[in-house]
């Protein structure tokens, strides 16, 4: 049976939002990071880690600011959460210049610099964009799990290619798109035979670009908090 590995992505600049996405603090005063992270670790309870893509090393700094962060070597974390500990390896997209298809490329910066880290396994990749992602939506990607790509679709039939299970062979396909010129990870699942889940509750795909956007976000969490 192939591995499976999970890889939190938190390479993007965030600029519509004016802060780095992953470190907003939601209601219960946890970091999106830290939250997503456990999710993660809860719907893949068998891997000893979670991978946590950053654009670069100097990313890593804001992170060792927050109190629930301790760094170990080699690019280590331990996280404190509720749930328990979490232990983390960072991996950077911009760090190798032996790749320098990483640079400039958006979102399949993050899913080749895992591929390069493990190319045998799968990859569950999760954005930080969806602050109500669940566990379960996590755990309904891995049973619906088949083709070369399995991700959900959104109400107007769009994948969601950073809320997906990744083989190599999809992962090979997108490096190769990407010599080509083709940046975006939805033309790997438009080109191989892949999945298309339907979410149970529309919450877990909704994104989060801007201010406005975390502002309902926030007022959601707040009622599921009240409730």
């Amino acid at each position: 049976m192939t591995t499976l590995r999970a890889v939190l992505l938190a390479g993007g600049q965030s600029s519509r939002m004016g802060m780095r996405k992953e470190l907003l603090r939601l209601p219960s005063d946890e970091p999106v990071f830290i939250q997503k992270i456990s999710l993660i670790h809860e719907a893949v309870p068998e891997s000893d880690r979670v991978y946590l893509s950053l654009r670069n090393r100097a990313a890593l700094q804001e992170l060792l600011e927050f109190n629930e962060v301790q760094k170990l070597p080699e690019d280590r974390l331990v996280l404190k959460s509720c749930s328990g500990p979490l232990h983390v390896q960072v991996l950077y997209d911009h760090d190798d210049a032996k790749f320098p298809e990483h640079d400039d490329i958006g979102p399949a910066s993050g899913l080749l610099r895992a591929h390069q880290h493990d190319p045998t396994c799968n990859w569950l990749i999760v954005a930080c964009d969806y602050p109500l992602l669940t566990a379960d939506a996590l755990r309904k990607l891995r049973q619906e799990c088949a083709g070369v790509v399995t991700c959900f679709h959104n109400e107007e039939g769009y994948s969601e290619p950073l809320l997906a299970i990744w083989t190599p062979e999809a992962l090979s396909a997108l490096g190769r798109n990407v010599r080509q010129g083709i940046l975006g990870p939805s033309s790997v699942i438009r080109q191989l035979n892949s999945t298309l889940v339907a979410p149970e509750s529309n919450e877990w795909l909704m994104n989060v670009n801007t201010r406005e956007d975390w502002d309902r976000i926030v007022t959601i969490k707040t009622k599921q908090i009240d409730m």
